[in-house]
């Protein structure tokens, strides 16, 4: 399922674990663009970002679930 930012407008307005995962999403993306955009990573950096990456894929396993139950509501939204 491809969650679309109309899709996710959508589902962040309907659940509110959805809005939750998606903004802890989104902050996990900040963090990752703040560190991979220094000249000279760390390790302490490397192993940041591997537990971020983590973190997000997480989230994003979460919203797809969330998403997965309102299938029949998402049809035809995008």
């Amino acid at each position: 399922m491809q969650l679309t930012q109309q899709v996710r407008d959508f589902l962040a307005k309907k659940d509110e674990e959805f809005r939750r995962l998606y903004e802890k999403h989104q902050q996990y993306e900040a963090e990752l663009n703040t560190l991979t955009s220094k000249g000279f990573l760390s390790q302490e950096d490397e192993l940041r970002i591997n537990e971020i990456k983590k973190r997000k894929l997480s989230a994003k396993d979460g919203m797809l679930l969330i998403a997965k139950k309102h299938e029949e509501e998402l049809k035809g939204i995008g």
